[in-house]
This record gives C-alpha cells, structure tokens and sequence, in this order.
C-alpha cells in the first residue's frame, strides 16, 4: 500500500513507526509539488486535519483516484470537514493522542485562573512582594466544571480534575453516565448548565455549527464570576463578547489556547482583554512520549485499514 506523509508535527516518530510497517511504501513529502506529484498512487495520506487546505484538497478530488484512507495526526479535522474528501474515502483523527497533554494544559491553565497566578508573574520583574492579590485567590473544591464537548480531552480533563473536588457536569450530543464525572447532559442544556457553573472547559470540535457556541447571549448566562477555558478551536468563541464579558466582571477570567485567526495579529483588541490568560496554541506540546505514543497509534491504524480490519477514530465529515 502506497502511504504518502506529509509531516509537520512528530515527523521523526511517525516516519520511524511507518518504515517498519510490512506492506507499505511510504513517500514523504514536504512541499504542494511532491504531494501533487505523489498523489496518482496514493493509497492513504497521514496529514494534519487543518493543513488539509484548498488546494491540497483540489490535488486529492482530481488525481488521488486510489485513495482509500486518510490518518490525520491531529485531533481536529475541519480542513476536512471544509473541503471534503472523494466518496468512499475512510477518514480518522488521532484519537487519544492527544488528550493527556491538551489536558494537562488545561488543568494547569484552570488552576493559574483559580490561584490568580498571573498577578506574581507580573509583579516579578518590579521585585514587588505585594500578596494584596490574595483575597481573590480561590480552590477548586467546591467548585462546579462543565466541561463543554465532553469527548476524548474532555474525559481526560476530567480524570485529572476528578481528585480536587469538583463538582463536573460532562456535555455532549449523545449523553451517556461516566464514572469520571456527576453528570452528564445533553449539549443542549448549555444554558442551563452556564448557570451554575464556576469554570466551564470548551472542548468541542469546530465546525460551521459550532462557531461562536459561546457568544454574547451564552456569556450573559454565565454564573457571575465564572472562568473560561478553551482548549479547541478559536471560533468556537466569539472574542468580542469573550472580551466584553470579561472587563464588565460578568466572567471572572478566561484562559485561551486557541484564538481567532491564529497567530492573533499584534493589533488586536483581544490582547487588552483583562483578567486573560492566553497561550499560543501550545497545549498538545508534550515530548518525546507524547509523539511516541501518535506515532504509535498511526502505525497501528494504518496496520489495520492494510489488514481491511476496522480502524480506530472514524470520523463523520
């Protein structure tokens, strides 16, 4: 089976697990010419979900006629979602590859939010020992976490927030109970849930349904004071009223991984937002184990559409 890779992410790993896959001739590419020039052969493509651009995928509709199989290495597919893929054609995201970094990520993100450790951060370089700060100080136990997209991060989330005492209320279009967390809803009883909770997690995967899930009128419903933590996609949050909830103190903080566009432009209002904590799209950093165990996963799953046995983490574009 012809398997062409396209790497941007764990390439070292994932080449290595894939040259020792029996039965797989495995090309490389790095540039839209040698994808173009690969792709009349190409039996299954492993690419990242959001790198599948327009004209990769003009490339894959017009001359990849064999193509049976696409592995994303990335937990989000809506580069796939958007342009489509030809009939027939089998397609899987990574999984549970990511899920314990983009969680961990989130944690320390949730408990930076709570301890209100932005404030020392920014007093360091005036050397200014002032613990004022420290009446808004928080803890988690108590506190009451929705967890927005309760799927494979959102489980993960979970398993880690599980031992500080939280209260957590999982959403999702198809509900089914979890010991990991006390509840487990219908997404939508968003609002409702909006009400009561403290931090509210955003791991939903974007798609044209979902963009600006969270907007002015989700944010009015917000408990007073409540945390905001999006691990996804940018667009699931509309930035203007994320940033006009936070300086009217209707949210208490808000913690970002992902913004809309991406890099955010220098000029761009968000960066003033208060009481915000963002980061660059960093969560799923997580060394050598982490990319060890993507590459893992992949090998296994295209062992398994070579075998014509079923693969794991089909997604529905």
């Amino acid at each position: 089976m012809q398997v062409v890779f396209w790497p941007s992410i764990a390439g070292d790993e994932i080449s290595a697990r894939l040259h020792k896959l029996p039965g797989i001739r495995l090309a490389i590419v790095e540039s839209m010419d040698q994808f173009a020039a690969a792709a009349p052969d190409m039996e299954a493509l492993v690419i990242g979900g959001h790198f599948f651009k327009a004209e990769a995928a003009r490339i894959v509709h017009e001359r990849a006629k064999k193509l049976r199989f696409i592995q994303a290495f990335t937990a989000g597919y809506e580069g796939l979602q958007e342009h489509g893929v030809p009939a027939g054609v089998v397609v899987a995201n990574a999984g549970d590859s990511w899920s314990p970094a983009v969680a961990e990520h989130g944690m320390a993100l949730l408990l930076a939010l709570v301890k209100r450790l932005e404030t020392p951060i920014l007093n360091r370089p005036g050397r200014k020992w002032d613990r004022t700060f420290s009446a808004r100080m928080g803890s988690l136990e108590g506190m009451t976490l929705a967890i927005v997209g309760y799927g494979s991060i959102g489980r993960a989330f979970a398993r880690f927030a599980r031992p500080f005492g939280l209260h957590i209320v999982g959403l999702r279009r198809n509900p089914e109970p979890d010991p990991l967390v006390d509840e487990v809803l219908p997404i939508g009883e968003l609002h409702a849930v909006l009400a009561r909770a403290d931090a509210i997690l955003i791991a939903v995967p974007y798609s044209k349904a979902t963009d600006k899930m969270m907007g002015a009128a989700q944010f009015a419903a917000c408990k007073p004071g409540a945390l905001l933590i999006n691990l996804a996609r940018g667009g699931l949050v509309d930035q203007v009223a994320l940033k006009e909830a936070l300086a009217s103190g209707k949210l208490g903080g808000a913690a970002v991984d992902v913004t809309d566009p991406e890099p955010l432009p220098a000029q761009d209002p968000f960066w003033d937002s208060t009481n915000l904590i963002l980061t660059p799209h960093v969560a799923g950093a997580c060394g050598p184990v982490g990319r060890v165990r993507l590459a893992q996963f992949i090998g296994a799953n295209l062992e398994r559409f070579a075998a014509g046995t079923p693969v794991e983490s089909v997604v529905t574009l």
